[in-house]
C-alpha cells in the first residue's frame, strides 16, 4: 500500500506551462488560449479548415495546424488576426435571430424586466472577469477611451486577456465607447449646460474593427504617442496638486490637535465634498478666477457656479467632487503636496489616480460602474450611494 503521508496538494497557478517550469509559459499560455477560441469557432460555425481558408484570406494548413496545436510558428498577432477574421466570417453567416426587439412597457408586461442600463467598465473589471457576455444580457456595457489607452499599455497576458472579451463583445453587440471626461467638460463650457451621462454622448467613428484586426500596428502607434500621454499626465497631476492644495487650507481642523481630531477633521471634509453642493459651487468658481489659461466661457460658467445653479447632472460638478476626494487622501497622507518633490512611485501613483478618477467621473454620471479598484467603488459609494455598483454583495 502506498504512504498517503508521501503525497503532497500543490495548487496550480492557472497557468500549466508555468507550473512545468515553461520558461515561456505566459507566451505558451497566450497562444493555447486564442488557439482554443479559433477551434471553437471552427466547431460551432461547421466551417472545416479548407472554407476558414477560404472565408478568411489566411491558409488553410494554419487551421489545420491549429487544430493539432502545432503554434510553434504562430505570433500572438497572428493567431489574433486569425481570430477576429474566423469571428467576422462565422458572424456573417446566415442565422436566426436569437431576440426580437421589444420595447419597455413590452418587456415589464411580459415579465422579461427591463431594458439593459448602461454601465462604466474598468479595465480591473474586464481583466478580472471570465467573460463580458452574460454582463451584457442584463447591462449595457460602456467602455471610456482611458479604456483602450490602458488595455494598450498594459503587459501582453492582461492585454490580450482584455481583447479577448471585447471581441466576443463586438462580435455580439458591438462594443460602445463612453466620451472621455475631457469631452464632455468642453460641451459643458461651449453650451452653458448641463452635458448628460455618458450614454448619451457616445463616441462614435472609432474604427474598432481596425482596433481589434490591425492592433499590432494600432499598439505601435500607441507606444510611440506615450511621449504626448506622459505630458498629458503632468498637465493633469500639477492641476490634481493645485486643487489639493487649495483644499488643504479649507480644512478646519486637519493639521491640530489629536490624531483622533485630525481623522475627524478630513471625515467631515469628505461629507462636505459628496453633500455641500454650496461647497462644491464656489470651490468651482475660485479656481476658476485663479486660472489665467482657462476657455472664455468657463468665466459665465463660474458665474452659473456662484447663482447655485450648478448641480451634480455636470460633469463638471462631479469633476470636482472626485478630484477632491482623491486629493484629500493624499493629504491625509502626506499633508501639503509639491509637485517638485514628488518621488518617481508618488509620480506613478498620481498617474494611476489620474486614470482611476476618469472612470469614477463617468461612473458616478451613469450611476453605474463595475469596478474591482477598492478606492474606486468606496469614492462611487461616496458620491452615488443610489447608485449601482458590480462585482455587488458583501464581499465584493
Amino acid at each position: 500500500m502506498t504512504d498517503e503521508a508521501a503525497f503532497e496538494l500543490v495548487d496550480g497557478t492557472g497557468n500549466v506551462f508555468r507550473d512545468l517550469g515553461d520558461p515561456d509559459a505566459e507566451l505558451k499560455q497566450t497562444k493555447a488560449i486564442l488557439a482554443a477560441d479559433i477551434i471553437s469557432v471552427l466547431d460551432e460555425s461547421g466551417f472545416t479548415v479548407r472554407k476558414a481558408g477560404e472565408a478568411t484570406g489566411f491558409a488553410a494548413a494554419d487551421f489545420s495546424r491549429i487544430r493539432n496545436a502545432n503554434l510553434g510558428r504562430f505570433t500572438i498577432d497572428r493567431l489574433m488576426r486569425m481570430r477576429t477574421a474566423l469571428f467576422r466570417a462565422a458572424r456573417s453567416l446566415p442565422r436566426t435571430p436569437t431576440r426580437v426587439p421589444v420595447t419597455e412597457p413590452e418587456r415589464r408586461r411580459s415579465g422579461l424586466g427591463s431594458i439593459p442600463r448602461p454601465i462604466i467598465v474598468d479595465k480591473s473589471y474586464a481583466q478580472g472577469a471570465r467573460s463580458l457576455l452574460h454582463l451584457q444580457r442584463d447591462w449595457h456595457l460602456l467602455f471610456p477611451d482611458v479604456f483602450f489607452f490602458e488595455v494598450a499599455s498594459t503587459d501582453p497576458s492582461a492585454r490580450q486577456s482584455c481583447l479577448s472579451k471585447l471581441l466576443d463583445l463586438h462580435r455580439d453587440a458591438g462594443v460602445h465607447v463612453a466620451p472621455n471626461v475631457g469631452a464632455l467638460l468642453r460641451m459643458e463650457i461651449d453650451g452653458l449646460a448641463h452635458a448628460g451621462p455618458p450614454s448619451e454622448n457616445l463616441t462614435q467613428g472609432l474604427g474598432l474593427d481596425a482596433f481589434f484586426t490591425q492592433f499590432d500596428e494600432l499598439f505601435e502607434d500607441r507606444g510611440n504617442a506615450v511621449a504626448d500621454k506622459e505630458a498629458c499626465f503632468d498637465r493633469d497631476i500639477r492641476s490634481l496638486i493645485e486643487r489639493a492644495n487649495m483644499f488643504r487650507d479649507r480644512i478646519r481642523g486637519a493639521f491640530e490637535g489629536t490624531t483622533d481630531q485630525r481623522k475627524e477633521a478630513y471625515r467631515e471634509a469628505r461629507k462636505t465634498v459628496a453633500e455641500d453642493r454650496e461647497f462644491i459651487s464656489h470651490f468651482f468658481a475660485d479656481f476658476v478666477s485663479r486660472d489665467a489659461d482657462a476657455p472664455a466661457n468657463t468665466t459665465r460658467l463660474a458665474e452659473i457656479a456662484r447663482r447655485g445653479d450648478l448641480c451634480p447632472k455636470w460633469t463638471i460638478y462631479r469633476w470636482v467632487q472626485v478630484q477632491l476626494l482623491y486629493a484629500l487622501e493624499w493629504l491625509e497622507k502626506r499633508g501639503q503636496l509639491d509637485p517638485v518633490k514628488l518621488t518617481a512611485k508618488e509620480r506613478e501613483n498620481l498617474q494611476h489616480d489620474v486614470i482611476d478618477i476618469e472612470y469614477v467621473i463617468l461612473g458616478v454620471l451613469q450611476g453605474a460602474l463595475a469596478s474591482r479598484d477598492k478606492r474606486m467603488r468606496a469614492v462611487f459609494r461616496t458620491l452615488r450611494p443610489d447608485g449601482v455598483m458590480l462585482p455587488s454583495g458583501p464581499n465584493s
